[in-house]
């Protein structure tokens, strides 16, 4: 299912907190120490001895709802989705765990910021504060008084996060993740299609005659001879040339290699992979029809370079979750979602 930490919009809860009471006394930031979340009543867990209030937890999971009822609907809370490991779940009670993940994630992060010698300046602290007033000022005052949540607990919530990103960054930094173009790389290129195939009067589709085949041969090898022509006023002109042969199956594609013979089949990636950007292949015959391949980019910069930071993250994002297990025993010996949550309180929060 999706989680916090790939949602670009709220990416300042993809990576957790961090603990930021000694910066923010440092900086005077207004509210941080903020101790009504010893109140015992409130309590959703205490991780690594510290009390985690209903409020806190609120902004999370206010946060996440806003985010998926946009993408999905309001009536994304009734579906069930897989999970990772392959078993079923209601999405509000999946969703609830990810909230409670997320948080132990964050408190983790806060034990590591010291020893990374991270913290916010004035200008970072400001910026977060400004975030948390515009979060805060959308609350209605029945959700502030239910859920106990005052502006110095949002500025807190949204100046961890922030804290805790850069820790984030530094630890998978650390790990020198890279990956190369050739791994990362996308092909963009045009497939000019002449079909054995047609549609009758009905919408029914019809395999094309033998002499109909030789047609589109003909047809394919006219139009190969006008591409490569240094006189042909239509020279270069592909998708001209798609249109004036009536080809509505020709287009542009941006493909991996892996999705380009998964289509096509590895003879036709191999032929592609040996044209030069701004070529064109010979007629090719596959089982579909005929082809004229025009390479654009074997190695699309703009596609690759985009594949290549998402792969990279996602990278960063399993070598991180493969370490946090230890470091969460280390922080909390005794912690589980099962035991350690007061699901009496949680329960106050709604996702519906």
């Amino acid at each position: 299912m999706k989680s916090f930490f790939g949602n670009k919009k709220y990416n300042r809860f993809r990576r957790g907190l961090a603990f930021v009471l000694l910066i923010c006394t440092l900086l005077s930031l207004s509210g941080c120490g903020d101790k009504e979340q010893e109140k015992t009543g409130n309590t959703v867990l205490v991780f690594a001895g510290n009390p985690i209030s209903v409020g806190e937890v609120y902004i999370y999971a206010q946060i996440v709802k806003e985010d998926y009822e946009a993408t999905y609907g309001k009536d994304v809370w009734n579906m069930e989705i897989t999970l990772a490991d392959g078993t079923q779940s209601n999405m509000e009670d999946a969703t609830r765990k990810d909230v409670i993940d997320t948080i132990v994630r964050v408190k983790v992060l806060a034990s590591m910021s010291r020893s990374y010698n991270i913290e916010l300046n004035e200008t970072e602290l400001s910026a977060e504060q400004n975030k948390a007033d515009i979060f805060f000022n959308r609350l209605t005052d029945v959700q502030l008084e239910k859920m106990q949540i005052s502006e110095s607990l949002v500025e807190n919530v949204f100046c961890e996060n922030a804290l805790a990103e850069r820790v984030y960054d530094k630890i998978v930094k650390n790990a020198g993740i890279e990956l190369s173009d050739e791994e990362a790389r996308i092909t963009t290129f045009y497939d000019m299609f002449f079909s054995f195939y047609d549609e009758d009067d009905k919408g029914n589709v019809v395999t094309l005659t033998e002499d109909k085949k030789k047609e589109q041969y003909d047809k394919a090898l006219q139009a190969y001879e006008t591409l490569v022509s240094p006189v042909s006023e239509d020279s270069g002109d592909i998708e001209g040339l798609a249109t004036y042969y009536n080809l509505n199956h020709s287009s542009y594609y941006s493909m991996t290699k892996e999705e380009i013979i998964k289509q096509y089949g590895s003879e036709i990636c191999d032929e592609l992979f040996q044209l030069d950007d701004g070529s064109y292949s010979l007629v090719t015959e596959t089982k579909y029809g005929y082809h004229i391949f025009y390479m654009k980019y074997l190695t699309d910069p703009e596609a690759t370079a985009e594949r290549k930071a998402l792969l990279t993250a996602k990278e960063e994002e399993r070598y991180f979750a493969s370490k946090l297990p230890a470091w969460i025993k280390s922080v909390d010996p005794k912690y589980t979602y099962v035991k350690s949550v007061n699901f009496d309180v949680y329960n106050e929060i709604s996702f519906k």
